[in-house]
């Protein structure tokens, strides 16, 4: 019986060792979480999107008025497809009340997991502020949670068809020069939300105005986003990132240049305005050269 009393320690002891790993294991939380398929933003993620973002925003600190509006154009376009599709969309919540942005999160997780795959990097103003919902404020909506009726029609089908006021961005928007900016910005003002209460306050109304004008820019992306992210981008810089913030202005060209996404056209227009005393040093340089050596 001596004999036995060790084994049966043994088992008991084994047992409740089993016992205590399969309830750690049960409690425990992966370090790394996979993405489920409910969990995934449908983002048209382009090689200009990541040429773009990492011209603007991939440099060792990060520059609002720089970063933000690039950011922001480009996130919009990825989202644009999935922000007007309202086919099989839910109801639409109560005009009374704001649109959540439940979808954000979700998308610029998909955003930073791809930007990461690519070796590109945004700086993170500090541990507890990311750049992109914090830092720039960048929120995602859909045109089923919005109500816009003067900027899209939804129709029991629930196909959204832009507006004229919408549709006059595509003939106001082609440039993004200051007087190009100005004159985009003055047409997409025009585009006011669904006229609320009288009771509503004026930031109210600002905010349902604004997420209008933002999903008509959207619209404006999806239709083509490499002629209009760099006037879009100007744009959301007066929008979003002004310095001031009470009065929607487009900045000057010499601050609106850095704004250009394709950073290959940016050099190219770099090169084909080379000072003209730079050009006839070569030309000077040139002659002399020919010179001695005729002599």
């Amino acid at each position: 019986m001596q004999t036995l009393i060790p084994f049966v320690v043994m088992v008991v002891s084994m047992s409740d060792s089993v016992a205590l790993a399969q309830s750690l294991e049960s409690n425990s939380v992966p370090a790394y979480p996979t993405q489920t398929q409910s969990e995934i933003c449908p983002l048209d993620l382009s090689n200009e999107l990541f040429g773009g973002v990492n011209e603007a925003c991939g440099g060792s600190s990060l520059d609002r008025s720089r970063c933000c509006p690039v950011l922001a154009a480009w996130l919009f376009a990825a989202h644009a497809h999935t922000a007007l599709e309202v086919s099989g969309a839910g109801p639409a919540p109560s005009a009374d009340l704001p649109m959540m942005p439940d979808d954000s999160q979700k998308c610029i997780n998909s955003l930073q997991d791809s930007l990461r795959n690519r070796s590109i990097r945004i700086p993170q103003p500090n541990a507890t502020c990311d750049a992109i919902l914090c830092f720039c404020g960048i929120r995602l909506h859909h045109i089923a949670s919005l109500s816009c009726p003067n900027a899209f029609n939804v129709s029991a089908t629930h196909n959204a068809t832009p507006t004229a006021a919408v549709r006059n961005l595509e003939k106001n928007c082609p440039n993004a020069s200051y007087a190009g900016c100005s004159q985009c910005l003055t047409a997409l003002q025009k585009i006011k939300a669904y006229n609320k209460k009288e009771s509503e306050s004026e930031r109210a109304k600002k905010i349902f105005n604004r997420d209008c004008q933002l999903m008509a820019l959207t619209w404006l992306l999806g239709r083509n986003k490499t002629a209009y992210i760099p006037t879009v981008s100007a744009v959301l810089r007066a929008v979003m990132y002004s310095a001031h913030p009470h009065e929607s202005r487009c900045s000057p060209d010499q601050e609106n240049m850095p704004l250009a996404v394709d950073s290959l056209q940016f050099q190219t227009s770099q090169g084909s305005s080379w000072p003209l005393r730079f050009k006839l040093f070569w030309i000077v340089l040139f002659i002399l050269l020919v010179c001695s050596a005729r002599d």
